[in-house]
């Protein structure tokens, strides 16, 4: 392939080229029980969901899932359930590629964290367990996670500001604004910001 070409391809595209293609060549059919229909949709689900896969991502993905056929011969495509819980083994889904997720920080939600002082605590909650909090102990460990992380911001700048900080402070900085600056990316747009 041509790096023009290379620049010009789409993620679903590679996803297609690196994963589903070589494992249709190789024998994965569709499975039986499944309409075409269906079928095709599910193999657009997919290349739109793991187009955040880097090529060698998708070729470790495509050896696991190679054993991984299904039906009698073994030789189906398994279920979207299966190859997703793999990919998440090669590589997590960035949360910024979870619809439900970016809505939740699209929604009123989003400025109501900024305001409660939670908004880095919730993004990396939602990050790791790819879900909201739910109940009181969920929120618990939000808010204690958000004061916690907001009284080392505070010892660190004083740090600083004192020119005594060490590289552990530099590198806890640099990673809590990293994940803020990745949360506030996802906040609703203020209307009169143009």
């Amino acid at each position: 392939m041509s790096s023009e070409e290379q620049t010009t391809e789409t993620k679903r595209g590679k996803v297609r080229r690196c994963l589903i293609d070589p494992l249709t060549e190789s024998g994965f059919r569709k499975p039986g029980d499944m309409t075409r229909e269906r079928f095709d949709k599910m193999l657009v689900t997919l290349s739109d969901e793991l187009g955040y896969l880097r090529d060698s991502q998708l070729d470790t993905l495509r050896a696991m899932l190679a054993t991984k056929g299904q039906g009698k011969a073994h030789d189906a495509w398994p279920r979207l359930a299966t190859i997703r819980a793999l990919a998440e083994v090669v590589a997590p889904r960035p949360i910024e590629e979870h619809p439900t997720i970016v809505s939740w920080f699209g929604s009123a939600r989003g400025p109501q964290a900024v305001e409660e002082g939670t908004l880095v605590a919730e993004f990396l909650f939602l990050e790791k367990r790819k879900r909201p909090p739910l109940g009181p102990g969920d929120w618990r460990t939000v808010r204690e996670k958000a004061a916690e992380w907001h009284r080392q911001e505070l010892i660190v700048l004083d740090r600083l500001d004192r020119r005594v900080a060490d590289d552990d402070d530099r590198q806890w900085l640099s990673w809590y604004r990293t994940a803020k600056a990745r949360a506030e990316a996802l906040l609703p747009k203020s209307e009169d910001a143009a």
